[in-house]
Parts: C-alpha cells; sequence; structure tokens
C-alpha cells in the first residue's frame, strides 16, 4: 500500500513534459476547494441565522404557552400549573389585535398586555427595551417596537391613540420605551401595555393566555405533555417550536437544498479528477506495464490511481477548510455586510459554523473524490503488461 500512495504522489506531481496534467489536477485541487468553502460559509451562516432567529423569538415569547378558552377560570389553571414542579415561573398575558394612529399615521399592530411583575421571569423581554424597565408600563404606558414606532412617526413621552378592531374603544397611552429585538417582523409589528389596561381595552375579565418557563435543564416537549394531561383538555398548549413550526422547517428545508445543490460544485470538481486520472493513465500506460510486469497485480495497480484522486480530495477539502472558516471568522468578527431588516428580518450575517456539518461536508467531498476515481483506477487495472509495454 505504501508503495502504490508513494507512485501516486510521484505521479500527481509530475515532471516538466506532463504539465497539462498536474494544472488539471491543480484545477480539481481548487475545484474541491471552492466547493468545500462555499459549503461552510453557506451552512454556517444559514445555521447562524437559525440560532438568531430562535433567540429573537424566544426573546419575544416564553417558552411554553397555554392558551385559555374564554369561559374557563384563569385562576383554576394557574393553581394546576403550580403544582407541576418543573415549571420554573409564569405570567399571565392577553392577546389581540388593535389599530395604533398617531396624526394622521395608522397601522394594525399585535397588541400584548403582560403583567409587569411576572413577565420578565418568563421571557427576555426587559433585555431587548430602551429604557430597560418593565415597570414603565404601570402608569398607562406603552412600548413600541422600533420599527413600529418609526413607521408612526412616534416619540418618546407622547401620545397614541390605541382603536380596537371593532372601532368601539379607544384609548390614549403615553410612549415610555421601545422594543427592539433586532428581528424586523416583530420590531415593526408588535406593541405592549399592562395586562390591567389590556383588560379594559378588549373588554375581558380574565387572560387570554399563560406564559411558562420550564426549569433549568428541563426538557420543554417533556414538560408540555405534563401540562396537556394535567389541565386534561380544559386548554390548548403549545411549544414556541410549535408556533412557529412552518417558519422553522422552511429553514431546515432551505439548509438541505441549499447542501445538495452546492454540493454539485464539488461534482463538478470531481469530474476533473476522472478527466486528469485517465489522461494520467494513457500518459502512465508504459509504467503500468512494467509494474505489472514486475508483479505488482491489478490491484495494487488500481489503488495508485485510486489514491492519487483520494490525495487531490484531501488537499482540496483540507484547503476548502481553511478558505472556510477564515470567510467565516472574518463575517462573524467584522460585519462589513449589512441586510435589510425587512427582507432578512435580521440586520447583519449571523455566522455558526458548526463541527458535525465541517465533518459531513469533508466526508461528503472524499466520499465523491473517491467514487470519481473508480473508473480511471478500473482501466488502469486492465491493461494487459505485454500491449502496456509496446505503449510509445
Amino acid at each position: 500500500m505504501f508503495c502504490s500512495f508513494s507512485i501516486a504522489l510521484r505521479y500527481l506531481f509530475s515532471k516538466q513534459k506532463e504539465r497539462f496534467i498536474s494544472f488539471s489536477s491543480l484545477v480539481s485541487i481548487l475545484g474541491i476547494a471552492v466547493g468545500v468553502s462555499t459549503l461552510i460559509v453557506v451552512l454556517g451562516v444559514m445555521e447562524g441565522f437559525d440560532k438568531e432567529l430562535q433567540a429573537k423569538m424566544l426573546g419575544a415569547n416564553p417558552p411554553v404557552v397555554v392558551n385559555l378558552p374564554p369561559d374557563i377560570d384563569s385562576t383554576q389553571i394557574m393553581k394546576e400549573l403550580k403544582a407541576i414542579e418543573d415549571i420554573s415561573a409564569f405570567s399571565p398575558f392577553i392577546y389581540g389585535q388593535a389599530l395604533i394612529k398617531n396624526g394622521d399615521r395608522v397601522q394594525g399592530i399585535i397588541l400584548r398586555g403582560i403583567d409587569i411583575k411576572k413577565e420578565e421571569k418568563v421571557s427576555r423581554l426587559k433585555d431587548y427595551l430602551t429604557p430597560a424597565h418593565l415597570s414603565l408600563l404601570s402608569q398607562g404606558g406603552i412600548i413600541l417596537g422600533k420599527e413600529l414606532k418609526k413607521n408612526i412617526d412616534a416619540h418618546t413621552g407622547g401620545d397614541v391613540l390605541l382603536i380596537s378592531p371593532a372601532g368601539r374603544e379607544r384609548y390614549r397611552f403615553k410612549v415610555e420605551g421601545v422594543f427592539d429585538s433586532g428581528m424586523y417582523e416583530y420590531d415593526a409589528n408588535f406593541a405592549f401595555i399592562g395586562i390591567e389596561e389590556a383588560k379594559q381595552f378588549f373588554r375581558l375579565s380574565q387572560p387570554t393566555g399563560i406564559g411558562i418557563k420550564p426549569k433549568t435543564g428541563r426538557d420543554i416537549w417533556r414538560l408540555k405533555e405534563r401540562i396537556r394531561k394535567r389541565l386534561a383538555g380544559l386548554a390548548s398548549v403549545y411549544t414556541w417550536m410549535d408556533l412557529n413550526k412552518n417558519f422553522l422547517s422552511a429553514l431546515k428545508l432551505e439548509k438541505t437544498v441549499m447542501f445538495i445543490i452546492l454540493s454539485l460544485i464539488i461534482v463538478v470538481a470531481c469530474f476533473n479528477i476522472t478527466s486528469s486520472l485517465t489522461m494520467n493513465v494513457l500518459q502512465k500506460t508504459r509504467d503500468i506495464g512494467i509494474l505489472k510486469a514486475i508483479g505488482m497485480n491489478d490491484r495494487g495497480i488500481k489503488s495508485i490511481f485510486v489514491w492519487q484522486g483520494m490525495i487531490m480530495g484531501v488537499l482540496g477539502g483540507c484547503l476548502g477548510l481553511g478558505l472556510g472558516l477564515g470567510l467565516g471568522y472574518l463575517l462573524k468578527n467584522y460585519q462589513f455586510i449589512q441586510l435589510p431588516q425587512d427582507v432578512y428580518y435580521l440586520d447583519k450575517i449571523p455566522v455558526h459554523i458548526q463541527s458535525v456539518d465541517v465533518y459531513l461536508i469533508l466526508s461528503s467531498a472524499l466520499l465523491i473524490s473517491f467514487v470519481f476515481t473508480l473508473y480511471p483506477a478500473s482501466k488502469a487495472g486492465r491493461l494487459e503488461p505485454v500491449e502496456a509495454l509496446r505503449w510509445e
């Protein structure tokens, strides 16, 4: 095996008269490197988007939500939740649609009435507020999403008018702060008021839902099932992933499709490996005849060209790994590309390169390289010694 490997190295880094074959090998190596580096960067960016969007979703929403029907006593539901030891905290809320008006600007919004004292125990909403105090809502104030505030030209300290969907209720609220999650869809549509004000505005006597935070290390799916069994069908229970199921599924599908499409770059590069090795077999026909004449079997001959193709795959993979990780580092630490938030939800490119993705990419590159060596290697192994020695 070592003999085959050393011959493969010698053939790969060929002499002056075989420069074209060496150039073809170089093109193959560079092609694999481009494919590997592109896959690493693209999958890293897509994983970064996934992680960043999940963090944004969890920042504005609790991990588990219980939706309450209008005819259910919320105090009884909360008593049942207190009996579940996996729950760290819970907070009632009111969720509904409304119109917001400032001057001649009107926009439909999603209005959340939250319990000021309990909300910060179940979500990271406070981390996205400026100023970072939920107590601002206690005096009849309202917190607007950053883009929403801009869209209606509102100002901190100024008043805005909330109008119920039926137009029967109209309340003025003072803008006390800004909600800035960095996710355009939330920042352009969400507004927060105190839960008591929300009850009056929507003419409700109790919350429409309860946000729940599990204890550290607890599985939210298992907690969801425990809550569902405990409530015995009195209310519906959802995790944050259930509420964003279609969006998360689309992200996962996009990542899979991008992997398949960009893998074609490596496949095209490996066609160069096949052509390069085929030309090498023709160029080295006399050498193959000599090797067979002195006792090397067909398997040994085949392994020379398999090794040659695999060396190209390894060199291309390593070069692509370095390029991919380097570009990923630059994108992550030097935000020289800005994104339009209304299109991509985020204002910068997030990068999160997973080791499992890198392993999968490199393994795929080597496997594809191996497959594309089989034809020229098989052709070399089938050469007859006498015919090979007569080759000029």
